[in-house]
């Protein structure tokens, strides 16, 4: 998903480090939540899923001070 992310030029999605974590902060997620969005409209049924998943954390960090959104990486 990342990866179709980095050639669709989405810029926060498309730097997800897949070796490393990749931290969000909830100002981060304004631009990072229309990313999402986006890659959801023009995915299969499964990764549309994984992304929609992913957009309910984003709302559970907005709802709360002090979190991150973070990606794990290897």
């Amino acid at each position: 998903m990342c990866s179709r992310a980095a050639n669709e030029k989405l810029p926060l999605l498309g730097l997800i480090d897949p070796y490393d974590d990749t931290v969000f902060n909830c100002s981060q997620l304004r631009a990072l939540i229309p990313e999402l969005r986006a890659l959801a409209n023009d995915s299969a049924a499964d990764e549309a899923e994984a992304v929609r998943g992913i957009l309910a954390l984003t709302a559970q960090v907005e709802r709360q001070p002090h979190r991150y959104l973070v990606f794990n990486g290897d």
